[in-house]
């Protein structure tokens, strides 16, 4: 041992990491569908991303010049799931239903009395902000999406609610006997590969209640995504010739050198973590009733920096560290 220090994600196993996937810029004009099979023929998919990380790689595959969108494989599709207006999943996370809610009135949620309502978005209620720590009641009625377009521009955003101790705050500063707005609605946005839809990165204002099924990635505005008409002829991205991102939890013990080795002979390397959801993601894939700790692949080498196991610098990941141990939260490096 060299004297470095290696970091533990708190919940001994470890995690390994699997190979990134490869973009491939296509500077075809075609509409969505014509993209999506286009990638499957010669490719795997349309691109799918997880992080601020892959949004960037986009950005820079693209010619320079081009200002225009880009077809991502992101579409409108057929299931529906509970999300944050502020792009949060809800995946083992509180909910606060009233006695036989959700009974599929609508795509939005409203809080009455401090329990919740699904109903219909175009409803105009009054709402709640959040900025902060800090709740803000607003009483002008608006239907959900111009209820999250205000709360966006003077504020930030709908409220998230993540447990009893919020939902009491919120409950505090509404008006008794009022339907009012929170964050939660039913997403319907899909990966065209299927993959998991965790990570979000939508402009301002979307995505919108608009019938246009298709997201295009800016790329002049930092990689944000919008809702497009599927028809819309335009260049795109496929991903391909390799395998999916994965991490593996590998319920062996070993020391972190022990561990590096091991992820590094049959896997890529251990595993970076570079926003809340890949956090959320490691915590999910150990086993059941396992309460003890994962090695990542952080650590303190020689010149006193935290750095990869893979090389990877870590200016761009969120790092917090407490007296203890570094705890991460969502900070993203915007390109």
């Amino acid at each position: 041992m060299d004297g470095s220090l290696f970091v533990l994600l708190l919940l001994s196993g470890l995690f390994c990491s699997a190979l990134s996937r490869q973009y491939h810029y296509i500077n075809v004009r075609m509409s969505w569908p014509e993209a999506q099979s286009y990638c499957r023929e010669r490719f795997t998919d349309l691109a799918t991303v997880d992080s601020m990380n892959d949004v960037n790689r986009l950005v820079n595959i693209v010619d320079a010049g081009y200002s225009g969108s880009v077809w991502i494989g992101l579409k409108r599709g057929t299931q529906k799931r509970w999300g944050w207006s502020n792009g949060e999943n809800t995946i083992s996370q509180y909910y606060n239903w009233a006695s036989g809610q959700p009974n599929g009135d609508g795509d939005c949620v409203a809080t009455f009395n401090g329990v919740w309502h699904d109903m219909s978005c175009d409803y105009k209620r009054y709402f709640v902000c959040y900025e902060n720590d800090s709740y803000f009641m607003v009483s002008n009625a608006k239907i959900w999406t111009d209820a999250r377009s205000y709360c966006r521009q003077h504020y930030t955003d709908l409220p998230t609610i993540h447990n009893s101790k919020e939902n009491n705050q919120i409950n505090k500063i509404i008006l008794s006997g009022w339907y009012i707005w929170i964050g939660l609605f039913l997403d319907s946005w899909e990966w065209s590969d299927q993959w998991d839809l965790r990570f979000k990165h939508w402009a301002a204002n979307q995505p919108s209640m608009s019938f246009d099924n298709c997201v295009g990635m800016s790329t002049t505005d930092s990689g944000k995504w919008f809702q497009q008409s599927c028809d819309l002829q335009q260049p795109f991205v496929c991903y391909g010739g390799d395998f999916p991102p994965v991490n593996r939890y590998v319920n062996v013990k070993m020391s972190w050198p022990e561990a590096q080795s091991y992820c590094r002979s049959k896997y890529t390397d251990l595993a970076t973590v570079d926003s809340m959801n890949d956090v959320n993601r490691l915590v999910n894939i150990v086993d059941a009733g396992y309460s003890g700790s994962v090695w990542i692949g952080l650590k303190r080498g020689t010149q006193k920096r935290w750095g990869w196991s893979n090389g990877e610098n870590t200016t761009s990941h969120a790092q917090a560290f407490n007296t203890n141990l570094p705890v991460y939260e969502p900070k993203y490096d915007m390109a």
